[in-house]
């Protein structure tokens, strides 16, 4: 089914490359995530990577050239794809969703996601796929488990640990036991860091602890069948350094069920469906991680403490039409609520004592087909469209505006739109090459943190709720070329975006400065290139560069947090059990900045300054299963911010930045051990 979503990568391609990293990559470190295709990148997320190995799936997304993430600590960043964020990247895992609850993006859904307890991730970039539910305007991001029925009875399993400077300590595990009829799958981590310090020896908010606990039960009766329930379960706590409050609650409850069923006779010839429950309850407040002192805006201690429900299913079938058309289609539903409660008086009212108030509630249903349809051998159509029914129910009862609690004039209000996305491309490949050419559509209707998340309210009005859906028209262009010893790839995009829902901190309101979301007319357009050459058996170099420039065409003015051009060198060495390696990282300064606007993740506070950071790594092979790798990661110390990272804010006890400031010289000690 996956080859029908994505480029057909040529057999000589994946020969050549598959044989390169066997022999020098693939089980050392990366720092480049390889493309597999001109339209998508697939990865091994249990692999070691520098910087300093992933310890959520932002961290592990920023390997892949395009990506950018929004900075506001040690963890929990919010993945940007193209120069855009939130909902308009598509995160599944397990089958399903998990959306966070902080009205703040505290918990973005890359924060509950913890990379090495995965099999493969897979990037499907722009509007270039339907099977995988509504919003992918800039990309489908999936994360996923292999659950192959076993070919004997018996236990593989993964380890990893880390260490490293500022306190760093990482455990993950992944262990698989069974038989051919039953399996029993066990994935377990716990990751810790103390704060950091930037070049300037300047110590940084940031600190965190982190758990999870997922499991998978069987039933694989033969080769084409799978039943299974998955059971996962994680919290933790993360300071923040950008914000007045920090997360000491990220406690997640997920349920899974699944069925597929393939080889089937007749029309349909395999079935997939799944089930899905999450849970997420956060809490956020200003004394858990933190000296607190009173100021204008928190003058007694305060939790905060949202909660958020997601359950949902989808079933996908799969027929062949033809010797040359082949069809997937299927039906997908979720539904979400979100509640609040807050406590500014945690001696008299326990966060625990309040009722939890509902604030809002998304119902959305979705039908949706895809079809591939041979020209050739060598040559298909790719079309797929959705169409999706929304609903939303805005349960707030008052709104906060300047300082004042007014009644929520769209209280109880609901809102209904029926949306439709689509997309076609011709794909062709040859001896030594592969491209696409495609256009798609996305009908995105706004997510919770637009219409009700950061107190911000509408153009006219105290509530943002009736704000229009966003629509997005973009031209994908691929190309994946590919020699004896060298392998070239680039991705071209260009889009227009009618209503795209801009946050803004800074808009002129009735003579004063307000928060709102409201909609412009904006584009984009860019590229991600990359080359690798195989200089001999021993020595692989590999380059990668990504561009976006982002247009705000309503205000004639730049696009918001859109990220610098990025380039990055790497060098890599292999000597018999031994590998030596480098990155080197180029990113160059921003000025195209519109202070005070944005998206959900964060609103331009200032131009940047570009930068540049060397990482050094070397791994040694104990045997084929046991790997040993020694990393520093910026070794000159330098003190620097990413682009995209939030303004740093007062926290007592240390000192206030512009932004914040990324990790000084790191050093960091890893092993993988796979049996």
């Amino acid at each position: 089914m996956k080859k029908r979503l994505i480029c057909t990568v040529i057999t000589a391609a994946i020969a050549w490359q598959g044989h390169a990293q066997s022999d020098q990559t693939m089980e050392h470190i990366e720092v480049i995530a390889p493309m597999h295709s001109p339209l998508d990148i697939k990865t091994d997320p249990k692999a070691t990577r520098q910087p300093l190995p992933a310890q959520d799936g932002a961290d592990l997304l920023s390997s892949i050239a395009g990506f950018s993430l929004v900075k506001k600590g040690g963890a929990s960043s919010d993945p940007v794809f193209r120069g855009m964020a939130g909902s308009r990247i598509n995160i599944i895992t397990d089958g399903g969703v998990t959306l966070g609850g902080c009205g703040g993006r505290m918990d973005p859904p890359t924060a509950y996601i913890t990379p090495q307890t995965y099999d493969t991730l897979t990037v499907i970039k722009g509007p270039q796929t339907v099977l995988y539910g509504p919003g992918n305007s800039a990309a489908t991001v999936v994360f996923e488990r292999e659950s192959e029925r076993l070919l004997e009875s018996g236990t593989t399993g993964f380890i990893n640990t880390t260490i490293g400077a500022f306190g760093k300590r990482v455990l993950n595990s992944d262990i698989k036991t069974g038989t051919q009829d039953y399996f029993a799958r066990v994935a377990a981590s716990y990751s810790e860091a103390d704060d950091y310090q930037d070049g300037d020896g300047t110590h940084i908010h940031s600190a965190y602890e982190k758990w999870n606990l997922d499991s998978q039960f069987a039933y694989t009766p033969d080769d084409s069948t799978l039943y299974s329930v998955s059971i996962g379960r994680s919290d933790g706590e993360v300071a923040y350094a950008d914000r007045m409050m920090d997360g000491s609650l990220f406690d997640r409850t997920q349920v899974a069920l699944q069925m597929t069923k393939s080889e089937l006779d007749g029309f349909v010839t395999s079935i997939e469906a799944n089930v899905f429950f999450n849970d997420i309850d956060h809490i956020m407040d200003n004394h858990s991680l933190r000296q607190f002192m009173p100021n204008m805006m928190m003058k007694t201690p305060v939790s905060s403490n949202p909660d958020r429900r997601t359950w949902g299913g989808k079933i996908l079938l799969n027929s062949q039409l033809n010797d040359q058309i082949s069809l997937a289609y299927g039906l997908d539903h979720q539904q979400n609520r979100h509640r609040l409660r807050i406590s500014r008086d945690l001696v008299n009212m326990p966060i625990e004592s309040l009722v939890r108030l509902e604030t809002a509630e998304f119902e959305q249903t979705g039908l949706f087909a895809e079809a591939e349809y041979n020209l050739g051998q060598s040559s298909q159509w790719v079309s797929g469209l959705r169409i999706d029914s929304w609903e939303a129910i805005d349960r707030r009862q008052t709104r906060s505006v300047m300082m004042q609690v007014v009644p929520n004039p769209t209280a109880d209000l609901s809102r209904d739109d029926t949306l439709i996305s689509g997309f076609t491309r011709y794909q062709a490949q040859s001896k030594n090459s592969s491209y696409y050419i495609g256009v798609g559509r996305t009908e995105r209707f706004p997510d919770y943190w637009e219409l009700m998340g950061g107190g911000r309210g509408g153009v006219n009005s105290p509530s943002a709720f009736l704000v229009d859906h966003e629509t997005t028209n973009q031209l994908d262009i691929g190309w994946l070329g590919q020699s004896k010893s060298v392998t070239h790839s680039v991705s071209v995009f260009i889009n227009r975006i009618d209503n795209y829902l801009l946050t803004d901190n800074l808009y002129e309101k009735m003579g004063m400065t307000s928060k709102v979301t409201r909609n412009i007319d904006a584009q984009t357009y860019g590229f991600e290139a990359e080359s690798r050459y195989n200089v001999n058996k021993n020595l692989v170099t590999t380059a990668s560069i990504n561009y976006v420039k982002g247009e705000n065409r309503t205000d004639d003015i730049a696009l918001a947090q859109q990220p610098p051009l990025q380039v990055r060198f790497a060098l890599s060495y292999i000597k018999g059990k031994w590998q030596f390696g480098s990155l080197w990282r180029i990113v160059q300064k921003q000025h195209r900045v519109a202070i005070g606007q944005g998206n959900i993740a964060g609103q331009d506070v200032s131009e940047s300054h570009g930068f540049g950071t060397l990482a050094l790594n070397m791994s040694y092979s104990h045997h084929d299963d046991l790997i040993f790798n020694l990393g520093v990661d910026n070794v000159f110390d330098k003190t620097y911010a990413e682009h995209l990272s939030r303004s740093g804010t007062m926290v007592s006890g240390y000192p206030q930045t512009a932004k914040v400031n990324e990790a000084g010289r790191t050093l960091w000690l890893n092993m993988n051990w796979k049996f």
